[in-house]
């Protein structure tokens, strides 16, 4: 006589898929609050200015760190609470993350800099444009795995900034998977409007801590100890 068991509560392909929802709507409001101010700037940038951008921007990269952490022990199957992952994330990390973020965001405000001077380049202007943006999604995907390698490893910054370089050639599929949930997203809100921001940060985190999983994978073999 076979004997079937039955199956334990939260463990059927439903659950776990309204667990993961319910961890990245979580997630998505921590990285909102804890990002009110760079929201804020960037909602009213038409109206202000793009200047105070800038000096907004610079608390985003402890929260995404935060956002991150979160979401990798989610998507590892760790037990807890986002939540509390999201506080011990950013608790852990955020000198360093702005010590690695804050390089990235220079970079990114000089291009938007020469960009804005464009227009008085004359005919060269579209395809110096062109080249700008293109760096502009070079850096912001470094960037973004740079921050991406601190939510999960210890390393030095330089060392991340070197790695976050380093992925590009290593891991190539996961550094162009990034780089194009970013230009979809950017060219989402530039398309429609930036108040969808807020909606769509959390689930774009996600997505590139779901895409470089083999990039954690590669550099947990080569660059930590056994």
């Amino acid at each position: 006589m076979v004997v079937q068991k039955k199956a334990e509560y939260g463990a059927g392909p439903l659950f776990r898929a309204a667990g993961t929802v319910a961890g990245v709507m979580t997630g998505s409001a921590l990285l909102v609050l804890a990002n009110v101010l760079p929201v804020a700037a960037l909602l009213a940038a038409p109206f202000t200015g793009f200047w105070l951008v800038l000096p907004a921007l610079v608390p985003a990269g402890p929260a995404l760190v935060a956002c991150m952490y979160a979401f990798n022990r989610m998507l590892g199957a760790h037990e807890g609470q986002v939540y509390r992952d999201f506080v011990r994330g950013y608790r852990m990390n955020v000198g360093q993350a702005l010590q690695v973020w804050l390089p990235y965001l220079l970079v990114l405000a000089v291009i938007a800099v020469n960009l804005a001077g464009l227009p008085s380049l004359g005919p060269a202007a579209p395809a110096l444009r062109l080249a700008l943006l293109v760096l502009a999604l070079l850096v912001a995907t470094a960037g973004l795995q740079a921050l991406l390698l601190l939510s999960r490893f210890s390393f030095r910054a330089r060392d991340l900034h070197r790695l976050s370089l380093y992925s590009f050639s290593a891991r190539k599929r996961a550094s162009l998977g990034n780089a194009g949930i970013l230009f979809v997203t950017g060219t989402l809100l530039l398309m429609t409007t930036t108040y969808l921001l807020p909606l769509l940060a959390g689930a774009v985190v996600f997505l590139v801590c779901l895409n470089s999983r083999p990039l954690l994978v590669l550099v947990e073999e080569k660059f930590t100890a056994a």
